[in-house]
């Protein structure tokens, strides 16, 4: 089974500012958080919970309703807040084999390196099934990677008014046990909710966020893997952008001429203000169109097959580094 992100040695495995690598635009001030936890248990429905809209498809399964990665984001107090959903990957009769793309691309979402990552888990009987899978996630995370993890319990409409503390003392032991385990970073939603109690429970599980980002010296986690697959997302912005600036140059050559060869037939002064007022307007229409493609070239790069297979061949996820994603040695 394939582990969520690549550790090398511990010094790759360590925080760093926000100011990341290369051309990171309005990522200084993103904040980049990872949904991870078992089919069910409320990762695509807390995501919208944060975003504050229903941007990921959720609903009640027995099988994954996310079946890739997928990333959206909103602004809140000011700073952009981007969120990972992923599917079941963690989920433990997933083959092995089916989860390694998805790991690269979740891994080319975050880049460089995400600065929280959200373990849901369902509130309810605690059985063996989610206990294992708990257990399978955790072991993914080392000492320093955990201190990036937030615990979200979902499902507090089911307590029917009852405290999560008064919860918490009639619960099993290995949940008391997951609960300390995390200590104060841990917080309970009812995604059902709206208004002003959606709006509160958004803002205490953001400011938790930026707390955790706080105590880790405001950078995200990263490591080598995360480092050379942002090289290698920014080697395909910068290579969109320039076909950008060239195609853009070619219509505008072409528009031009075009316009040039109709207006010399042309007597009437008042028809040849118009032809150059529409070949202006054409000319804007294009510049636009590929301002906003130049924009959107980290977006367009993230979500290239091609990129995919060269992060999988970079990091060499399918080979020896897939057994030390989030792992030190």
């Amino acid at each position: 089974m394939a582990e969520l992100f690549p550790g090398t040695s511990s010094s790759f495995s360590e925080a760093r500012t926000s100011h990341g690598l290369g051309n990171q635009d309005s990522r200084d001030s993103q904040l980049r958080l990872v949904l991870v936890g078992k089919t069910g248990a409320g990762k695509s429905a807390t995501g919208n919970s944060i975003l504050g809209e229903k941007v990921f498809h959720s609903g009640i399964a027995a099988k994954s309703i996310t079946k890739v990665c997928e990333k959206r984001s909103s602004m809140w107090s000011g700073r952009e807040i981007a969120v990972v959903d992923t599917p079941g990957i963690f989920d433990t009769e997933v083959p092995a084999a089916d989860t390694d793309r998805e790991i690269a691309h979740c891994i080319v979402l975050t880049s460089p390196g995400p600065h929280a990552v959200l373990l849901v888990v369902r509130l309810g009987p605690y059985t063996w099934e989610e206990q294992k899978a708990v257990k399978k996630m955790l072991t993914m995370f080392d000492s320093e990677a955990r201190r990036y993890m937030i615990l979200v319990f979902t499902g507090k409409d089911n307590l029917d008014g009852m405290e999560f503390h008064d919860f918490l003392k009639e619960a099993p032991e290995v949940f008391q046990d997951l609960v300390a385990e995390f200590r104060d970073r841990h917080c309970v939603l009812n995604n059902k909710a709206t208004g002003a109690e959606q709006e509160a429970q958004r803002a205490e599980l953001l400011d938790m966020v930026q707390r955790v980002v706080r105590e880790n010296g405001g950078g995200f986690y990263t490591n080598r893997m995360f480092q050379r697959a942002e090289v290698e997302i920014q080697k395909r912005i910068q290579a969109i952008q320039g076909q950008c600036r060239a195609e853009l140059e070619r219509e505008r050559r072409l528009i031009r001429k075009e316009y040039e060869e109709n207006s010399r037939k042309v007597q009437d002064e008042r028809e040849w203000k118009m032809r150059k007022a529409e070949m202006e307007r054409t000319l804007a229409e294009r510049e636009r169109s590929w301002a906003e493609r130049q924009q959107n070239a980290r977006a367009e790069a993230e979500n290239q097959k091609s990129i995919l297979d060269i992060i999988l061949k970079v990091l060499e996820l399918a080979l020896f580094v897939l057994q030390h994603i989030f792992k030190q040695k």
